[in-house]
């Protein structure tokens, strides 16, 4: 059974099992010690030959009377009887149905009667003398009954006598059964239509509140499942189903950042065994061209066998630190943990370039330190971050021009006070803009010069890059009269951690 089918089912049943229950109560009630009750209730508004009934008739005549014949009939016809209206001549048929015939004078004189002889004589035998002289008459006696009123209009007195004969008689009207009951039933019947049709819109108005969104999770379930990751949710309710709809869209963009995110590392993949294999092919075509030699007899003095073997470790390091190299950019680039700690980064890089004096001297590079005043709190990793000045020392040696190198550091607040910028430039010969944003791509070399192993395989600037974005920065490169590598870290505070 559909959801639409259920909504309507528990509505109509919402009202009608409690509708049924009652019923069946009060059948119960009815058939039990209790039903006494009911039948005395029935018996209180039995109508014995519809006298009250009859009365009420009468008074509404009385209106008619009044309101029409006195008004647009102000003398009786030409055979001395009233103006009929329509509706006078219903009440008085709805009278005789009830067994009743009546007559009707004004000022003692006769103006209108369907009774006869015999009638007024049943009438007197029950009335008496008074049928002629009272004023208001009501007289039963057995099946036979006298109604008589008397009105007032102006000066002129009117009188309605009623009689209901034996020999006319039907059954006793009863007001329970005939006009309270059907009320009640009419009214009943009136709350089921009315719940049927109030059902029937609050159904189908809950069913689109509710299809409608189904419908749409259902398309945007087979739009993924095809494929497709780009179809939103065109549903802004503020209800559950929009609830509902949000966390849909922003699985299927989640989805879909995976799916690019995972294109990426396949592409990623790709690019690092492609590297791999180039890298590694170059030594090793250089190590077993030397190894032929020696195998061959070409190296025939000491001299070329040593300057052979000489090559031959020199071919080796490389290899050993593109696996090196290689090592820890994998590490790095399966969401390493970082062993964070607050330091100041001022300290930091004095401390480094302290340690790291005796190797900068020997590689003929010249270090300059610019700093502001105050501190520079940040959260790092010293051991992990330390990589970073040793990959991009590395680099300005391997690319120089010169014999000697010139780096300076500078260090400062961005406008903004949220982040550290360290800028790490050196004099080299930098690189073309078009490939300044491709320098961090794991075995990128931006041209033939730098395309040798034996200067770079290519990955150091890529674990930079892994580093920075462990810790929450943001690095890129620009041409400052040599290549200078821009750092941003995040600040840290005491009160909200690190930003």
């Amino acid at each position: 059974m559909t959801i639409k089918k259920k909504i309507r089912l528990s509505n109509v049943l919402m009202v009608l099992i409690p509708i049924l229950f009652t019923a069946i109560v009060i059948m119960m009630c009815i058939n039990t010690s209790l039903g006494s009750y009911w039948h005395t209730l029935v018996s209180m508004y039995n109508d014995e030959n519809g006298v009250q009934f009859a009365q009420s008739l009468m008074y509404n005549y009385q209106q008619e009377l009044w309101d029409f014949n006195w008004v647009l009939c102000t003398e009786p016809d030409e055979d001395g009887q009233i103006c009929q209206s329509a509706e006078m001549t219903s009440l008085g048929d709805a009278m005789e149905r009830l067994g009743y015939r009546f007559m009707i004078t004004k000022d003692g004189k006769q103006i209108y009667s369907n009774l006869s002889k015999e009638d007024i004589r049943i009438g007197r035998e029950v009335a008496g003398e008074a049928i002629d002289y009272a004023k208001t008459l009501t007289a039963s006696r057995y099946e036979v009954s006298v109604i008589k009123n008397t009105f007032w209009h102006g000066e002129k007195v009117f009188c309605i006598t009623a009689i209901h004969p034996a020999k006319t008689d039907g059954k006793a009207v009863n007001y329970m059964q005939r006009y309270f009951l059907r009320y009640i039933f009419g009214i009943i019947a009136f709350f089921v239509l009315l719940t049927m049709v109030i059902n029937g819109i609050l159904s189908w108005w809950i069913s689109k509140s509710i299809l409608n969104p189904l419908k749409l999770l259902s398309f945007g379930t087979k739009e993924i499942r095809e494929g497709n990751l780009d179809t939103k949710m065109q549903y802004d309710k503020k209800d559950e189903f929009g609830d509902v709809c949000r966390d849909f869209d922003e699985m299927r963009a989640y989805l879909k950042e995976s799916v690019q995110q995972r294109l990426e590392d396949e592409k990623r993949r790709k690019n690092l065994i492609t590297g791999i294999s180039h890298d590694l092919r170059t030594p090793l075509t250089s190590i077993s061209g030397y190894l032929d030699g020696l195998l061959d007899g070409i190296a025939d003095t000491p001299e070329k066998r040593m300057r052979y073997l000489m090559a031959i470790k020199t071919r080796t390091g490389t290899m050993v630190n593109l696996v090196e190299n290689l090592s820890e950019y994998s590490r790095l680039d399966r969401r390493f943990r970082y062993h964070m700690q607050v330091v100041d980064l001022k300290e930091y890089v004095h401390q480094y370039l302290e340690m790291e004096k005796a190797d900068t001297e020997q590689q003929k590079t010249e270090i300059e330190f610019r700093c502001g005043k105050g501190s520079y709190l940040v959260r790092l990793d010293a051991k992990e971050f330390k990589r970073i000045f040793d990959n991009l020392s590395t680099n300005t040696v391997k690319y120089r021009c010169k014999e000697t190198s010139r780096v300076l550091i500078s260090m400062k607040l961005t406008l903004d006070g949220k982040w550290a910028e360290i800028v790490f430039q050196d004099d080299g010969p930098g690189v073309p803009e078009e490939s300044l944003g491709k320098i961090f791509d794991s075995f990128y070399r931006v041209d033939d010069s730098r395309n040798k192993t034996e200067k770079g395989s290519g990955i150091g600037l890529a674990v930079v890059r892994e580093i920075i974005l462990g810790h929450g920065g943001q690095v890129w490169a620009e041409n400052r009269g040599g290549l200078a590598v821009i750092i941003h870290l995040p600040l840290y505070t005491e009160d909200k951690g690190s930003k």
